[in-house]
């Protein structure tokens, strides 16, 4: 049972029977007042939380990060001359013009050192002029900076040294104010933030990433510097129910490939499978598998084909991870498919899904393109064995005809009418494009709901994910505190984890409509009518615009049906 404490559960009390007792019109402004103090909706002082101004926050994206990351191919074995080396690659190979910007300096760029005011210091004989130097040199290609650090005391070059002796104090535990804003003063873009230190201390993930959150939204006001947030937690705490909210992109798995292995492409599809949060993700905000293996000693063209194809139909960061300056036509052919990477960067920031497996290990994965009716496909063949796999237009939400070409053959294959059927080898993938008409199916389980009377759609305040959030009407943006999932058992869930849910199972008007982890429970199921209402299995009431409001802002409760407009709703 989820109770209201202290003062404001009196509060509600009295209100409720003062509700139950009043007139019907008089009840319907009570029940409003009632559910601006729900739960964590209310804060000091009798202000409802999404009364409040959005936190200070890490820089937003537009698109899926890319650029080049140190530590696949040189872990800790890092300096000013490495770096530079492959700063020059990356310009030089044609990486930065087919996208990639980010030159982003991993683990072993810091010892733990500082001054005595607290100041990260470093070995100058490895990085002459310090940090500010090579941000310097990066900006001076044209490139952006990336910086790496631990959310805990001790980072993972303590906890794991490779390449260096064991570093305590390499983490930003209690120096998060300080830290970034030296590396925003040092002129860093970018910064990765690891678990290593904030796992062995026992670090809650949310708090944590919130208050580093915070602290580079004060650096970058400071400094004037947008620095974008990369929450490298692993997948713990589920970062996609609650990282939209504070950065740009998050772990959702281990690491790819270990120090010194060789890649192994059942890692790859397990950081793959790992990714899939398609209501977490929209443009700014990005499932991260982890960075890329293209082109490493051992994988074959046809994997690192199927590898950047998995990536780019996730649209997921594309972070190279093998030696620039050593990479074979071959690699660098694959990095810079332009139409590959136009996949991966689609300024819808959808994030592919699977719509079809016919057998098992042949799937079909289908990403909602900008535009009409284009969709990108990947054909992914688990199996042992070379198969046909068929993409049929109705799981792709498509109707009739369509045009189907092959990015990777960069062949065009015809117009063909209701699917397309393909011979993919044994672990390998096709990707493709595939334009027709939109109305064939359902094709992405993200949707809008979109209030009849208002034309605004259903929020969750500040892109929160705190239980107990009232959802609202504001206006229609696309973003992931707007996108719903209507799954199979009839719940309405948003970041991928969170529910749609009528507050504390209530069943009487005026009752709060909220999110909330998935639970199961009847309070959290829906029927979306053909009349265009939403209504509580539990209690049969309809989702309701309160009193009657279009504005931004306005919440979202349940109440008896009535066949007013501020009852119907649009899934979009």
């Amino acid at each position: 049972m989820r109770n209201v404490i202290g003062t404001i559960g009196c509060t509600m009390l009295a209100l409720t029977r003062l509700a139950s007792a009043a007139a019907p019109s008089r009840r319907r402004v009570l029940a409003g007042v009632l559910a601006l103090l729900v739960g964590v909706g209310t804060v000091a002082g009798g202000l409802p939380a999404s009364a409040k101004p959005a936190a200070v926050a890490a820089a937003a994206i537009a698109t899926p990060p890319m650029g080049w990351a140190s530590w696949n191919s040189f872990a800790a074995k890092i300096n000013f001359n490495v770096i530079k080396t492959q700063t020059d690659a990356l310009v030089a190979s044609g990486l930065k013009d087919a996208g990639y910007q980010y030159v982003n300096i991993d683990e072993g760029w810091w010892q733990g050192t500082r001054d005595a005011a607290g100041n990260i210091t470093v070995d100058t004989a490895e990085w002459p002029g310090g940090m500010k130097a090579i941000a310097d040199y990066i900006h001076s290609k044209g490139l952006k900076a990336g910086i790496y650090t631990d959310a805990g005391r001790d980072g993972c070059g303590y906890y794991y040294p490779t390449g260096r002796p064991a570093a305590p104090g390499s983490g930003s535990e209690g120096h998060y104010d300080q830290d970034f804003l030296q590396f925003s003063q040092w002129g860093f873009d970018y910064v990765k933030v690891d678990w290593c230190g904030g796992s062995a201390e026992g670090l809650d993930s949310r708090s944590a990433y919130q208050a580093i959150s915070d602290a580079i939204g004060r650096a970058s006001a400071q400094t004037g510097r947008p620095m974008v947030l990369s929450i490298c937690n692993w997948g713990v705490s589920s970062p996609w129910s609650w990282a939209p909210g504070m950065s740009s992109l998050w772990r959702t798995s281990g690491d790819i490939i270990y120090f010194g292995e060789q890649p192994q492409m059942s890692r790859v599809l397990a950081n793959f499978d790992a990714a899939q949060h398609p209501s977490a993700q929209s443009a700014g905000h990005y499932n991260d598998p982890d960075m890329l293996v293209v082109g490493m000693p051992g994988f074959t063209a046809a994997q690192n084909r199927t590898h950047l194809s998995l990536w780019a139909i996730s649209g997921a960061p594309l972070l190279a991870g093998n030696k620039l300056d050593q990479m074979s036509a071959d690699t660098r052919a694959i990095l810079t498919n332009r139409e590959v990477i136009a996949v991966d960067q689609d300024p819808l920031g959808r994030q592919g899904t699977k719509v079809a497996e016919d057998r098992t290990g042949l799937q079909v994965y289908s990403k909602t393109l900008s535009g009409s009716g284009r969709r990108a496909v990947v054909l992914l063949n688990r199996t042992g064995a070379a198969a046909g796999i068929t993409a049929r237009w109705s799981d792709l939400g498509l109707t009739g005809s369509a045009a189907v070409r092959n990015l990777w053959s960069a062949a065009d294959l015809g117009t063909v009418s209701g699917s397309y059927t393909v011979t993919v080898p044994a672990g390998e993938a096709v990707l493709l494009t595939v334009a027709g008409t939109d109305g064939g199916g359902t094709g992405q389980p993200g949707h809008r709901i979109v209030g009849g009377q208002s034309g605004r759609c259903l929020d969750v305040p500040n892109s929160s994910t705190t239980n107990g959030v009232q959802a609202q009407l504001w206006d229609c943006s696309g973003a992931a505190n707007q996108t719903w999932t209507a799954t199979a058992t009839k719940q309405l869930q948003v970041y991928g984890s969170k529910c749609l849910d009528a507050y504390n199972r209530g069943t009487t008007n005026g009752t709060a409509v909220v999110i909330w982890d998935c639970n199961g429970q009847t309070n959290q199921q829906w029927s979306v009518n053909a009349n265009g209402t939403i209504t509580s299995v539990q209690s049969g009431l309809c989702l309701d615009a309160n009193a009657a409001g279009t504005a931004n802002g306005t919440k979202v409760i349940l109440w008896a049906c009535n066949g007013q407009a501020n009852q119907r709703w649009t899934l979009s």
